[in-house]
């Protein structure tokens, strides 16, 4: 009886998930969340598109309180190479960990958006099916406070099923 539920449900992945958008970042629960896409890409053999946005860390990198902008620095170029780094690295090993599995994922650096706003325009431009992100990434407590988490904003703004990894 499990084998056949299961069958089922397979059957209907299949059906609903032809293309997944996935956003990560170093949090444990980003890694969850890729877990739960190779799982779910085994199963259905979806287009899986893996992003990692940078923007969203730099911009917590500058803040402008008062001020019109923050100044260019030795340091601030230093951090931001540090960041693209790091993120092009985390891009690179979690492609390995498809590829280990004999699944394909095209990866992105984005550059020019937060990655809700991504995601909410990917979303609508490129008709994914399924969004897939970890429960609260690695953000400040500030940003949380006043604009709320990447989940928070994509729940309530993509017409699309979303799965939040914990």
């Amino acid at each position: 009886m499990y084998l056949l539920i299961r069958q089922i449900i397979i059957i209907e992945m299949n059906k609903m998930f032809k293309k997944i958008l996935l956003g990560i970042d170093i949090s444990e629960n980003s890694m969850k969340a890729v877990d739960k896409v190779i799982e779910i890409q085994k199963e259905t053999n979806s287009e899986v598109v893996l992003f990692h946005s940078f923007l969203h860390h730099i911009s917590e990198l500058r803040p402008t309180f008062g001020m019109s902008s923050v100044p260019d620095t030795s340091l601030s170029y230093e951090i931001h190479n540090d960041i693209v780094k790091e993120g092009t690295k985390l891009l690179d090993d979690i492609r390995k960990k498809f590829e280990s599995k004999g699944l394909k994922v095209e990866t992105r650096r984005i550059f020019d958006f937060g990655p809700e706003y991504y995601i909410e325009e990917r979303v609508k431009e490129e008709g994914f099916d399924l969004v897939v992100l970890g429960c609260g990434g690695k953000h400040s407590k500030l940003r949380r406070t006043f604009i709320g988490t990447v989940p928070e904003y994509v729940i309530n703004h993509v017409d699309v099923d979303v799965l939040i990894a914990k």
